[in-house]
């Protein structure tokens, strides 16, 4: 628990830092090559518990977020210094985000060795908590190679805060490396599990001596392909390592995950449960803590309104609503009217022959999947609260039986379905939180992806940090719908998905492409095996170089569970010096490939 109520949060404490993208400009040097440093570019959060997305930034670890400094009753002498908002932490744990800026177009000025690049932002934390933020750049050459040593801006701790809530302002000026084309910047929250958003950074700023195009805010490429339709199902309270490797209980979903591909960073957007529907098909959690229906009461755009805007169709299916737009509960049923979440915006709960068009019983999908034609574009599919894991166990050996059965029985029919067989059909399966609520799981879960005609990479995992907002995002590009709200706008779509699918290995492989990486950066391993070596319990490990599996332990490891795929892993706790890294067989030692070395630089 916090120490202190967040009402009564300390005034800031600041040290004054001096207007360097005004100074440098009239000098002749760049505007702020960051975009959203400042956390003002979308709409901020005043729910501590709750995740968005940060408006131009590529999460690489946990779910960081925006958070209003209203909701902090955060002060500064400085109003220039603070805007209304600011990134923090989030709710998870530890968090990572970063930028890669092209500082290309001044290359001829930047090969003299006199071009110089200011790195600065005002760091902070919450109280006694030892969380704190760094920020750091890495120079690349024009083939993204790192440029000698990575440089990090003075970090703020407890007692540089006196122990308070505070934001420092923190600067590094010094030279761009010669041959440097592109500036990788990462700002880190670092040792942030004693609570929740207790790392805090506002006003990121790199500039150079010299001009460079400023960068503008876009919403991130898509390569998700067109489909005509899209099915989602949402299961729940069943934690990512409950359900992936376990292939007693829940053989259907893990040959789901070796069919199509499976997102091994995935997470919810909240604890408890309706906020995680609301985030797909609203892109908000919209609402604050245990609150479900009929107490929701949304005045905002859906999913639903953006498929009917172009002409498209859709249904949400729930298993035991009986007659359509249902949202009597029989308590002798596991029935929840908001299993699919549509209930809950008010343009379908107050309009009744529209909510009678468009919720209907499960039993009806048989039917509608008899065509192409009858199958709607988007189909949300629910499974009562026994069924979809709730009530019979939170994601036990029991729960994983029962979801496992439902999944199988409910998909088969689409899957021999002539909207799958014939058309482009995409079925993304998720669920809507973790079992364990005190977020100590990082809110895991499992999410798969699998489509009808290969566009889907079969047997592949992502390391890629995911949430239900990317998952909203990607539904959107497939059916060509309008963004909802600044979460879903600048939340990246699930692109590696869809990546080109590579020939399989005629041996298990593991490979990086990145041989050196400074110290808190994130280094990536692809992995591919063949069918007769594939295990979900086959694992990577990192070892200091010279070591090997079974002779000492690993410094860190984790599962690969799929044919082929990514992982990646965070090097902030491995000491600058030589490593290596092995693909290993089944929970033990048997080397599949490796060793594979890398260097972590200072």
């Amino acid at each position: 628990m916090k120490v202190m109520s967040r009402a009564a949060l300390a005034a800031l404490l600041i040290v004054a830092m001096g207007p360097f993208d005004a100074v440098l400009a009239a000098n002749g040097g760049s505007a702020n090559l960051i975009v959203g440093g400042d956390g003002e570019a979308a709409a901020c959060m005043t729910d501590w518990n709750a995740v968005t997305t940060v408006p131009g930034w590529t999460v690489l670890r946990g779910n960081p977020s925006v958070v209003c400094y209203s909701i902090a009753s955060f002060s500064t002498p400085n109003a220039s210094a603070q805007g209304k908002a600011f990134i923090a932490d989030g709710p998870y744990g530890d968090s990572a985000l970063q930028q890669r800026v092209d500082v290309s177009a001044a290359s001829a000025a930047i090969d003299t060795g006199s071009t110089t690049y200011t790195l600065s932002g005002w760091l902070g934390g919450y109280g006694i908590y030892s969380a704190h933020t760094e920020l750091s750049v890495t120079f690349l050459d024009a083939y993204g190679h790192p440029l000698g040593s990575s440089a990090t801006v003075p970090t703020v701790t407890a007692a540089d805060r006196g122990n308070s809530n505070a934001f420092l302002a923190r600067a590094i000026t010094n030279p761009v490396p010669v041959g440097t084309r592109a500036i990788s910047v990462l700002l880190r929250f670092v040792d942030t599990g004693a609570s929740y958003n207790i790392g805090y950074a506002d006003n990121v700023s790199l500039t150079l001596s010299t001009p460079v195009p400023a960068p503008t805010l876009a919403t991130p490429p898509s390569t998700v392909p067109a489909y005509d339709h899209v099915f989602v199902v949402m299961m729940e309270n069943t934690t990512y390592s409950q359900v992936i490797g376990d292939t007693a209980d829940a053989p259907f979903i893990n040959s789901l995950a070796n069919r199509g591909t499976l997102l091994m960073n995935s997470s919810g957007t909240y604890h408890p449960s309706d906020e995680n529907y609301l985030a797909i098909a609203g892109g908000d959690n919209f609402v604050q803590g245990a609150i479900y229906y009929p107490n929701i009461h949304v005045a905002s755009p859906h999913l639903g309104d953006r498929l009917e805007a172009i002409g498209k169709t859709w249904k949400a299916y729930e298993q035991g609503m009986g007659t359509p737009c249902n949202t009597n509960k029989n308590y002798d049923s596991y029935y929840a009217p908001d299993d699919a979440p549509f209930i809950n915006f008010t343009n379908i709960s107050s309009n009744l022959t529209r909510c009678q068009a468009h919720l209907v019983d499960l039993s009806q999908l048989n039917s509608d999947l008899q065509t192409a034609a009858s199958t709607p574009n988007f189909a949300w599919l629910a499974a009562d609260d026994y069924y979809d894991g709730e009530a019979s166990g939170n994601g036990s050996s029991a729960s994983l039986k029962v979801q496992d059965g439902w999944l199988k029985q409910t998909l088969q029919p689409i899957f021999n379905s002539p909207a799958w067989t014939g058309q482009r059909s995409l079925l993304i399966l998720t669920w809507d939180e973790s079992a364990d609520k005190s977020n100590s799981s990082g809110n895991h879960i499992a999410t798969i992806l699998v489509d009808s005609q290969g566009s889907v990479r079969p047997g592949y995992g992502s390391a890629a940090s995911y949430n239900h907002f990317n998952v909203g995002r990607t539904i959107e590009q497939a059916l060509g719908l309008a963004s909802l709200t600044a979460n879903d706008t600048y939340a990246a779509p699930i692109n590696d998905a869809f990546a080109p699918v590579t020939p399989p290995p005629s041996a298990p492989t593991l490979s990086t492409v990145t041989a050196t990486v400074p110290q808190g950066a994130t280094i990536v391993f692809d992995y591919a095996t063949t069918g007769a070596k594939l295990s979900a319990t086959n694992w990577v490990g990192i070892y200091s170089a010279g070591n090997t599996p079974g002779s000492q332990s690993s410094i860190t490891w984790q599962y690969v569970p799929t044919t082929n795929g990514n992982v990646a892993f965070d090097t902030s706790a491995l000491a600058p010096g030589n490593y290596t890294a092995w693909y290993l067989y089944n929970d033990g030692y048997s080397v599949l490939n490796g060793p594979v070395s890398f260097r972590v630089s200072p």
